[in-house]
């Protein structure tokens, strides 16, 4: 019974609480986390690999060349790729550490390429190497390098992220000069891209939360000059927002109205595989940045949702990884690669639905692009790295010290007292 201030009696209702099961805190089975990486991978891989073919088709054709012939290079590609990401994900976690340095430099040195006469132009962007018959674009190795530096300088030095001078150096540092290094082949998609993969590794790395504001502060008006200083950014900024956009010509339609056409036309079910209008020289870039319009048109609303659902599985695996593990390493770099992922694939479906601004960068695992492919699925391996290891599944060499012992099936060896 309580008591009001007029000393009357209210009785007074206490709510049960309410548990299920045992009502403890239920821990995530680490092998049920490297399946959900895993397989969402391989079923957005192969996907790929028909849309790809699907949509490549009638490019080949119209140059006069064997479509099966023509994709036998890219086909090559991908198979090489996930033998890569087979090997990648056997590789121990102390391996990574001591690639990091390396891997940065060297992703730093293959990006400057841009500049040199094996610089090519795509797109309007100068962001692509050419090595002899193949086309490379270094920015997407560079998005791993630095998710993988990141995490090795980080966890190096986690008893000083507090002290804004370290993390200045190990942090921003690196940050700055791999942005500026995008930029240099003026590819503000890619870069935004690298910036938030980078922001979604630090976000989780323990560094006070103020700093963030004051990033936050510098990063706005940087883009907004950036934005400013291209009159293509502005057109593209400027046909998304209320008021200013126009609606579609039918007479000089734009990429964008063939895009919102291929998934209108698409309904529920699709036109059925093959079967896509938009893609015979209609749609722009239809088996690359915008290979998630013709999903939709050749299998529908249910088409794009069975994608959109494995890569949301895919970035909530990587999640997983970072949640279950105590190691800073695996946290940051898990964080990282599923962050870059998860904004790159909502960058990619605004722009072809119509609702944010084309900015051009692909849909992960999805289109087509051997330098995007390669190492978005060499990204997925590290995490899936992280997760074997957690499972105590085989590695190369011997187990990492953090991960001994972990395999419910095997009791740990105990040493004899002397």
């Amino acid at each position: 019974m309580a008591t009001n201030k007029r000393g009357w009696h209210i009785p007074t209702v206490t709510l049960p609480r309410i548990r299920f099961g045992s009502g403890r805190e239920r821990e995530d089975n680490p092998v049920t986390t490297y399946y959900l990486i895993v397989i969402p991978a391989l079923m957005l891989s192969l996907f790929g690999l028909v849309m790809g073919f699907s949509a490549q088709t009638v490019t080949s054709i119209a140059q006069g060349e064997n479509p099966y012939t023509a994709y036998a290079r890219p086909l090559a590609i991908i198979l090489v790729s996930l033998f890569i990401a087979t090997g990648v994900q056997l590789v121990p976690q102390r391996w990574l550490m001591r690639l990091a340095a390396p891997m940065f430099i060297g992703a730093l040195a293959f990006q400057s390429l841009v500049l040199s006469p094996l610089g090519r132009s795509e797109g309007g962007n100068a962001n692509w190497v050419k090595l002899g018959p193949v086309m490379a674009q270094p920015s997407e190795f560079l998005k791993l390098a630095l998710v993988v530096f990141l995490a090795f300088m980080v966890s190096k030095s986690a008893a000083k992220r507090s002290d804004i001078k370290t993390m200045s150096v190990a942090v921003g540092l690196p940050v700055l000069v791999a942005l500026g290094a995008v930029m240099l082949g003026r590819d503000m998609g890619t870069a935004m891209v690298v910036a938030m993969g980078a922001l979604g590794a630090v976000w989780v790395a323990g560094l006070p939360k103020r700093w963030f504001g004051g990033l936050v502060m510098v990063a706005v008006p940087t883009l907004v000059l950036l934005v400013l200083s291209n009159p293509t950014r502005i057109r593209r900024i400027l046909a998304v927002l209320p008021g200013t956009s126009k609606g579609p010509d039918e007479s000089a339609p734009e990429q964008i109205d063939h895009s919102l056409w291929a998934l209108g036309s698409g309904g529920l079910t699709g036109l059925g595989p093959g079967a896509s209008r938009e893609k015979w020289n209609y749609l722009q870039a239809a088996h690359t940045d915008f290979i998630f319009a013709i999903v939709g048109e050749e299998f529908g609303l249910l088409g794009t949702f069975a994608v959109l659902l494995c890569l949301g599985l895919l970035v909530w695996g990587m999640f997983r990884v970072a949640r279950e593990s105590s190691d800073l390493f695996v946290i940051i770099a898990a964080s990282g690669v599923g962050t870059w992922i998860g904004v790159q694939t909502v960058i990619n479906v605004l722009s072809v639905t119509g609702v944010g601004p084309v900015i051009g960068v692909p849909l992960p695992l999805v289109s087509y692009g051997g330098s995007s492919f390669l190492f978005t699925i060499t990204s997925v391996a590290v995490v899936a790295s992280f997760a074997r290891a957690r499972a105590g599944m085989r590695m190369i060499g011997r187990p990492d010290e953090a991960s001994a012992g972990r395999d419910p099936r095997v009791a740990p060896r105990r040493r004899s007292a002397r």
